[in-house]
């Protein structure tokens, strides 16, 4: 066992030390007060075994062995080996005493004890004491007394910072814990709107070209074989990406350390991508980007093809049949400008309060300090703006 364990195990267990000093400062006044004066001033000698409490009742313990002190200078004139268990209950209540007053009151006592130790003690074959005399016993025992004050309010600041020490690092364990909890909610409700964006949009697109090839069928079934195979082919690309964003996302919820971050799938680049994908699925799209393709930060490039990813399912799922799209993208230095608007219905549909698609937007967009609007247009149809700045993202 190394020297510092030692140390810790007897400060885990102060009983070993107390309980073995105090019964020996007891027995040794016992055996120096009984030695001529009566067993009633042996009896004060006992007193010291008040040093057992000497770390939980510390004032207490100073006050008995004080009393006791006081009462033994009575039978004698002299200096006792029983005498130090004053220094060591002085000791005690500065270092484990937390009331300033009361440590400082032991102060006073200890300089008043030393007063009458000069007076009482440096008395030789009973007659008065010089000043000499009396100085010298008085100052060896102030700095006595002092010097144990001392070492015990050493003891209590050390005690104190060790307490302050422990409390901030049980604060800063919470507060890391807490971040962690913060971020593990964080990365689940980004993957939460991962999984929506792209679940939402293929399955908006799949039904859209499934109900299109059953419509086609009944009401013309000599081309409904032609429609059916460009629906099952669009259909089959669509999932087909839908699986591999799903299995990039799982892969992640599943090995949190496996270096798989959510790596971002799309960007302006990839909006005439998406676009054509709705074209296939039967809704006119127009897309225009103004502007020179400038470096933007990753996530905010993938903000702005989420953005118009769930404003075009929307289109799918609301707009209606007849209804054209028109995306148009602005880049410019300071900001990224997006704007999705149709012509169709979707402005008088009812809004049941489940869907996440509009607040998902919202959410992804408010990240990177932009706004977003969404509602009727003045002319018929939907409107979605989202505008975010760049200059910060750099």
């Amino acid at each position: 066992m190394s020297e510092g364990s030692v140390y810790d195990w007897l400060q885990r267990r102060p009983l070993l030390l107390d309980v073995p000093l105090a019964v020996f400062l007891a027995l040794l006044g016992l055996v120096v007060l009984g030695e001529g004066q009566g067993i009633g001033w042996a009896v004060v000698g006992l007193a010291n075994l008040a040093l057992i409490w000497r770390r939980s009742h510390p004032a207490t313990a100073f006050a008995v062995v004080s009393i006791a002190l006081a009462l033994r200078v009575v039978p004698t004139t002299n200096l006792l080996p029983g005498d130090i268990a004053f220094l060591v209950a002085l000791y005690s209540l500065a270092a484990y005493d937390r009331r300033r007053g009361v440590r400082l009151a032991g102060l006073g006592v200890a300089a008043l004890g030393s007063a009458i130790a000069g007076a009482r003690f440096s008395a030789v074959s009973g007659r008065v004491p010089g000043p000499g005399e009396f100085l010298f016993t008085f100052v060896a025992c102030a700095a006595a007394s002092l010097a144990a004050w001392a070492l015990g309010d050493l003891k209590r600041a050390r005690l104190q910072r060790l307490a302050d020490l422990q409390d901030r690092a049980e604060r800063v364990e919470r507060e890391r814990e807490q971040a962690l909890r913060l971020a593990a909610q964080q990365e689940r409700a980004a993957i939460a709107r991962e999984m929506h964006d792209v679940v939402a949009h293929a399955l908006s697109v799949i039904v859209v070209q499934a109900d299109g090839a059953a419509y086609a069928a009944e009401r013309s079934p000599e081309g409904a074989l032609a429609r059916s195979v460009g629906a099952l082919e669009t259909i089959g690309a669509t999932a087909r990406d839908a699986l591999t964003e799903t299995r990039r996302l799982v892969g992640v919820l599943r090995d949190p350390e496996s270096g798989v971050e959510l790596a971002p799938t799309g960007g302006v680049a990839q909006l005439a991508d998406l676009v054509a994908g709705v074209r296939a699925a039967g809704v006119p799209v127009t897309l225009t980007v103004r502007g020179a393709e400038r470096a933007r930060p990753v996530g905010l490039d993938l903000a702005a093809y989420r953005v118009v990813q769930e404003a075009l399912t929307n289109v799918i799922k609301h707009a209606g049949p007849a209804a054209r799209a028109v995306v148009d993208v602005e880049q410019t230095d300071e900001v990224l400008r997006i704007c999705v608007c149709d012509d169709g219905v979707g402005a008088r549909s009812v809004d049941d309060g489940r869907g996440h698609g509009l607040p998902g937007m919202r959410e992804r967009v408010a990240v990177h300090g932009g706004t977003l609007t969404a509602g009727p247009r003045a002319g018929g149809g939907f409107e979605v703006l989202a505008t975010m700045p760049t200059e910060g993202e750099r």
